[in-house]
């Protein structure tokens, strides 16, 4: 149930979402320069599409939220944050609203979209500094620059706020 509430959460917040178009129909964008990224305002979510995996098939095969995914930290990319807060928890977790910058959002619409097309077995993985926030399955692309993202029971919530808000490094 965790799984879906998660896949749920990050699909509500895409109300923009369309099922008509593909990523073939709409251009590309490059990923943020590196001189973007140091002049960003705020903190960045890290972005990755990964796969689930069986437990113990590799070593970067991880627990997220009791599901296994393959985690290479290589496949991370900035996703720039103007801001981040609290809101308005579920009955499973607490949850937060991430506001992307425009780079940031550009980055979620393409990893949102390459995640619905890839099946079942895909997951968009959200992580801030190094902790993995979330593994959730995308049903349609990224169309807007806010996010609720529902975070795993326990989460240092403050923290993640934190670290989102603090200035780009």
């Amino acid at each position: 149930m965790k799984k879906l509430a998660l896949a749920i959460t990050l699909l509500a917040t895409s109300a923009a979402c369309s099922s008509g178009g593909t990523a073939e129909e709409q251009p590309a964008s490059p990923p943020p320069s590196t001189n973007e990224a140091m002049n960003a305002p705020t903190g960045a979510l890290e972005l990755a599409v990964s796969q689930t995996c069986a437990p113990g098939s590799d070593p970067q095969c991880i627990n997220v939220n009791d599901e296994h995914i393959l985690v290479d930290p290589t496949a991370f990319e900035r996703a720039g944050v103007d801001s981040a807060s609290g809101a308005q928890p579920s009955e499973e977790s607490d949850m937060i609203t991430v506001n992307l910058d425009t780079a940031g959002a550009t980055v979620a619409s393409r990893m949102t979209a390459e995640a619905s097309q890839a099946g079942e077995q895909t997951r968009l993985v959200m992580k801030v500094g190094d902790e993995i926030i979330s593994a959730a399955r995308v049903q349609g692309e990224f169309r807007n620059d806010q996010m609720l993202v529902a975070l795993p029971p326990g989460a240092p919530t403050e923290e993640i706020l934190k670290t989102l808000n603090e200035p780009g490094e």
